[in-house]
């Protein structure tokens, strides 16, 4: 009997790619050389010490900022052509105060070009995912930070994007909104990639798979969160440890 020809598994193409991604500002490179993937279903946590790049690596991903070179693809394109597939939620979430919760997610869903129907649709599956639905009529000036950080998942969710871009999502929550904000993205994570910053070590442990660490604009560390689950902090000081000798 003839032996059958051997087939090779296809790999999945990532999500997300970064390809030695480098961003200079005044004469300073902000980012020299990042490299990294992210899987659909992944959550990663972008770490490192204020300064280290990561809002700035998050904005060149969600396509507010262009790399001085390197690139960035999702889905094996150009991030900045492919909009429709990333949700991004910067650190200080942009809501009209003198909008309600339906007419600020209305207005986003005008901008993404969604048509009234599936706005409608969009808004109602949001306030319901996000358990907005009691505040659906309240002005987002009147709303508390844990609320605003809701909306803005909401804003970046109607389109249904892939790829979740969040930008220190857990900054002055308090420990029940940040709970809350752990079972979001675990409801999240399946269908989508995300990538995440945060300072708060704790809470990258509760709730990403993955972590780079970055220092001086450089990755330092990309490893699963398994490999070094209640070792982060020490892995987290070393890191800026060693680096902070080496310059001294």
């Amino acid at each position: 009997m003839p032996s059958q020809p051997s087939v090779k598994p296809v790999s999945t193409p990532p999500l997300l790619e970064l390809d030695h991604v480098s961003r200079r500002l005044g004469g300073r490179e902000v980012l020299c050389e990042l490299s990294f993937t992210l899987q659909r279903g992944e959550v990663l946590g972008l770490l490192g010490a204020n300064g280290a790049g990561k809002s700035t690596t998050l904005a060149i991903i969600a396509g507010i900022l262009q790399p001085s070179s390197g690139s960035v693809s999702v889905h094996g394109r150009a991030a900045t052509e492919v909009g429709q597939h990333i949700g991004w939620v910067p650190e200080n979430v942009p809501l009209w105060p003198e909008l309600t919760v339906t007419e600020a997610l209305d207005a986003c869903g005008r901008l993404r070009g969604l048509v009234r129907e599936t706005r409608k649709s969009a808004i109602a599956r949001e306030l319901s995912r996000l358990d907005l639905g009691d505040f659906a009529h309240r002005l987002c000036g009147q709303l508390s930070l844990g609320q605003q950080r809701r909306v803005g998942l909401a804003q970046a969710l109607l389109h249904e994007p892939d790829l979740l871009v969040l930008d220190e999502p857990g900054n002055g929550l308090d420990p029940v909104q940040a709970a809350q904000l752990r079972g979001l993205i675990g409801k999240l994570a399946p269908g989508h990639g995300i990538i995440l910053s945060s300072h708060d070590l704790a809470e990258v442990e509760a709730m990403c798979s993955r972590v780079v660490i970055l220092h001086e604009g450089q990755v330092r560390c990309d490893t699963p969160l398994a490999d070094i689950r209640g070792k982060l902090d020490a892995q987290f000081r070393a890191i800026a440890n060693t680096q902070a000798s080496a310059a001294a």
